[in-house]
C-alpha cells in the first residue's frame, strides 16, 4: 500500500509540471487562442504518458484556460466578452472587499512597491510585463485580507487574466494606452496609504468599471 502511495503522489506530481508547462505556453503566447492540445504530440515531445498528458489537461480545465468540444478534444481558449465580466465580477469582489479593510504598514509598503514596479513596467513599453506587473499590484491589495487562502485564490484568478490581457495584448492593440491608466492605480494607493477605505474602494470600482469598458473595446477591435 505505501508503494502505491508513492507513485500516486509522483503521477499526480508530473501531471501539475505538465500542466505548469502547457500554463506557461499559453500565457506566453507560444499556444495561442484556438490551438489543439494534441496528447500524443505533447507526450511525445515532453517524453511522459499520455495519461499523464490526460491529467494534466483536466487539472488544466479548471482555470478556464483551455475548453473542451466534442470530437475535437481541447484546444485554447479565446477570451469572450462573458469571461470577461465574469473574471471581472470576481476581482470586485475581493478587491473592493480587501481595501475596505485597514491596511497595516506593511501591506502598505507592499502595494506602494508593486506601484513603483508597475510604473517602470509602464515607461518600459512591454505589454507582458505591464500585465504582469499590473497584476501584481491588485494581488497585493488583496494581500490585505491576512488570508494564504485568499491570495491563492486570487493568484488562481490572476492567470486567467493573465492570458485574458496578453491575448488581447497580442493583437497589437496597447495594453496601457490609456493616459489615465497609471493615474487610477496611483489614486487606489494613495487612498489606502491614508487609510480613506471608502475612497479606496470607490477607486477600486472604477478602475474595474473603465478596464471592463476598455477591454471590451478591445474584444470589438480584434473582432472586427
Amino acid at each position: 500500500m505505501q508503494g502505491l502511495t508513492k507513485m500516486s503522489v509522483q503521477r499526480v506530481s508530473t501531471a501539475e509540471h505538465v500542466r505548469d508547462h502547457i500554463t506557461t505556453l499559453i500565457l506566453n503566447g507560444d499556444l495561442k487562442p484556438g490551438t489543439p492540445l494534441r496528447e500524443n504530440a505533447i507526450a511525445t515531445t515532453l517524453g511522459v504518458s499520455r495519461n499523464t498528458v490526460r491529467e494534466a489537461v483536466l487539472l488544466l480545465g479548471q482555470s478556464r484556460l483551455i475548453r473542451h468540444e466534442m470530437h475535437h478534444g481541447s484546444i485554447v481558449a479565446e477570451p469572450t466578452k462573458d469571461a470577461l465580466i465574469n473574471l471581472y465580477d470576481a476581482r470586485r469582489g475581493l478587491e473592493v472587499g480587501a481595501v475596505s479593510l485597514p491596511a497595516n504598514a506593511e501591506v502598505t509598503a507592499g502595494i506602494k512597491s508593486a506601484l513603483d514596479d508597475l510604473e517602470l513596467a509602464a515607461a518600459g513599453g512591454d505589454n507582458r510585463e505591464i500585465v504582469e506587473k499590473d497584476l501584481a499590484f491588485h494581488a497585493a491589495t488583496v494581500h490585505n485580507f491576512g488570508s494564504e487562502r485568499i491570495d491563492a485564490f486570487y493568484a488562481q484568478i490572476a492567470v486567467e487574466l493573465s492570458f485574458f490581457l496578453n491575448a488581447l495584448a497580442a493583437s497589437r492593440l496597447d495594453y496601457a494606452e490609456d493616459e489615465f491608466f497609471l493615474d487610477e492605480h496611483r489614486r487606489i494607493y494613495e487612498a489606502i496609504a491614508v487609510q480613506d477605505r471608502a475612497a479606496a474602494a470607490g477607486y477600486v470600482e472604477q478602475h474595474i468599471n473603465l478596464t471592463i469598458r476598455r477591454l471590451q473595446a478591445r474584444l470589438d477591435a480584434v473582432k472586427a
